[in-house]
């Protein structure tokens, strides 16, 4: 199975994001991107915190507390993990944001998660099946996949050591049950 983004005829992952969970990195561009003079204020104004509780595919349960950005500006904690159109989304399908959007943007059509094998967490990744992303087709050719994983690869190892720092300055929380 490979991907290959229809961006911009179709932006479903920006209509259809569950939640958007920020890195200690994102906190600082996107605050700067919006204005905000201090990080305090950008967390107070465009964000809200939730926990939720997420099953690996091990079946290892995993509690996560995050800052997340509103995806409309008047989002609560009861939303969290809702499908809500991302109010960064222009009216041609484009993020306003870009460059300076989320590591989570980023990492899409990816999901990954950590789990805790012997002690040691474990990360992992995978694709994201929802339904949304009409970009996934099926080919035999190991060398498309190759590179495209390949490609991903950084991406994923850039964003989990940044919500691996986000999780030691304390701007999160990750437990295994």
């Amino acid at each position: 199975i490979l991907w290959k983004c229809f961006w911009p005829d179709c932006h479903n992952c920006c209509d259809r994001q569950g939640r958007l969970p920020l890195t200690s990195d994102d906190l600082i561009t996107i605050g700067k991107g919006l204005k905000y003079q201090r990080s305090s204020d950008f967390i107070k104004n465009e964000t809200i915190t939730t926990t939720w509780q997420d099953i690996t595919p091990s079946g290892q349960v995993t509690t996560m507390t995050t800052i997340n950005l509103k995806r409309k500006t008047d989002e609560t904690e009861h939303e969290d993990g809702t499908h809500i159109s991302c109010r960064f989304l222009d009216e041609k399908g484009g993020c306003s944001m870009h460059p300076d959007r989320p590591g989570v943007c980023y990492l899409y059509p990816f999901s990954t998660w950590l789990e805790n094998e012997k002690g040691m967490a474990r990360v992992h990744a995978t694709y994201q099946f929802t339904g949304d992303c009409p970009g996934f087709y099926l080919s035999d050719d190991l060398q498309l996949m190759k590179q495209e994983l390949k490609d991903y690869s950084k991406i994923i190892y850039d964003y989990n050591m940044s919500s691996s720092r986000t999780m030691r300055e304390n701007l999160g929380s990750v437990s295994f049950g």
